[in-house]
């Protein structure tokens, strides 16, 4: 996992597990009635059944694969239309239930509300029969989404046109311009800020409070169009927003260090200041002819990785060396009030003195929650140990704030 980056996190898009003691819902305000061969899932939608009651919903159609996490899959009324999709969890998992887009199935679970997703609960792949195969409606056209209602459109497929990409959130999922997110709940595709699609297809999720499209396969995204790279600066992309491809004026103030997924070193704005650094990180790499002091233009796309912002290239032909250019270091005597805007710089600290033992490469100190850490330099310090200046660019990982320091001479004593 690169560089070991939060790792632990569970990012935001997986599909939600029901709780005990989860609420059990408003009943919708639309007038459906169950139908005379048993209960449908507009039924269910539409509030005709409570939370905890067990029912069997025969004749429905599977319209996805497995949700990424493996926890479930989304049936819909043959007839589709609003209200005619649902998502079947369950608590060991959908491995063993081997029904296939298109597959009609009879299910048996319990409705269940969690917070504003209505779910069918199922034990077990028991609950699960293929009975026969059918066609699935074709996903409805909303348009570029203006207006929507997409509380109607929860669970089922649906198509938008021209969309843009307006924006990459921290777990890469995409805000589209149908003011909807474009998430990877069933399937992850691969696109940038400021990119275009002539149409995208998906299930409509609701997750933590936001609505979200879920494409079930690359086939459900048509007219894919890549952003162009635009001039930008270290400090357009960590302060203004600026996403998606751009090229860099940028100098290098680190030693380029490594991982199983590529190269990477700290850069920054010629002249450093807040807002002015970047990690640039090249995929696959093993080497790169770059260090402290190089300069050059770099060509990439702007990416949220956990909380820090990177510049991603494809490969070192992104970079284009220039000249040389001495690497400034921004001097701060007291802790600032927020480290945000100094993420990647190169700074020089005052009066570092460690508070604790190392531990995972790293000690801490009485500059306010930050930490020395050895990702450049294997330094040796414990509790009780001073520097007169520490320097070093600032990381951001596993919510810490971290300098790093690139070799002895960065820690004076």
């Amino acid at each position: 996992m690169r560089l070991a980056l939060l790792a632990f996190l569970t990012a935001c898009n997986l599909a939600p597990k029901p709780i005990d003691g989860d609420d059990t819902g408003t009943p919708g305000d639309d007038t459906g009635t169950t139908s005379a061969d048993g209960p449908t899932v507009f039924d269910v939608r539409n509030g005709d059944y409570s939370g905890g009651e067990q029912i069997t919903l025969e004749g429905v159609l599977v319209s996805s694969p497995a949700t990424y996490d493996g926890e479930g899959f989304f049936i819909q009324d043959p007839a589709g239309g609003e209200k005619s999709g649902l998502f079947v969890w369950s608590y060991n998992g959908v491995a063993e239930v081997y029904a296939e887009p298109g597959d009609e199935v009879s299910v048996t679970g319990t409705v269940s509300e969690f917070y504003g997703w209505t779910e069918f609960v199922i034990s077990d792949a028991s609950a699960v029969s293929i009975t026969g195969s059918g066609t699935l409606p074709t996903p409805p056209d909303l348009g570029d989404g203006a207006g929507v209602d997409w509380d109607a459109w929860e669970s089922v497929p649906v198509t938008l046109s021209e969309q843009v990409v307006e924006g990459v959130d921290d777990y890469g999922n995409g805000l589209l311009s149908g003011g909807i997110k474009l998430d990877d709940g069933i399937h992850r595709l691969d696109f940038d800020c400021r990119a275009t699609f002539a149409s995208l297809t998906g299930v409509v999720f609701y997750t933590y409070e936001e609505w979200s499209l879920n494409p079930r396969s690359a086939s459900d995204a048509t007219g894919y169009t890549e952003a162009e790279a635009i001039p930008a600066t270290a400090a357009a992309a960590q302060r203004d927003g600026a996403c998606g491809p751009v090229e860099a004026e940028l100098v290098a103030t680190s030693p380029v260090f490594t991982d199983e997924d590529g190269a990477y070193f700290f850069a920054q704005d010629e002249g450093g200041g807040e807002y002015s650094g970047i990690l640039v990180f090249v995929e696959d790499a093993e080497e790169l002819a770059v260090e402290p002091g190089w300069k050059g233009t770099v060509t990439g796309t702007v990416n949220e990785f956990y909380g820090l912002t990177e510049l991603k290239l494809a490969d070192e032909a992104g970079l284009v060396e220039t000249g040389t250019a001495a690497p400034v270091a921004s001097v701060l005597t007291e802790p600032p009030a927020d480290w945000e805007p100094w993420e990647s710089c190169l700074l020089t600290l005052t009066g570092v003195e460690v508070t604790s033992d190392e531990a995972y490469g790293q000690v801490a100190t009485n500059w306010t929650d930050l930490f020395v850490d050895d990702l450049l330099y294997d330094f040796a310090a414990g509790e009780g140990d001073s520097w007169s200046t520490a320097t070093g660019p600032l990381w951001y990982s596993y919510n810490e704030w971290k300098l790093v320091p690139r070799d002895a001479s960065d820690l004076v004593e």
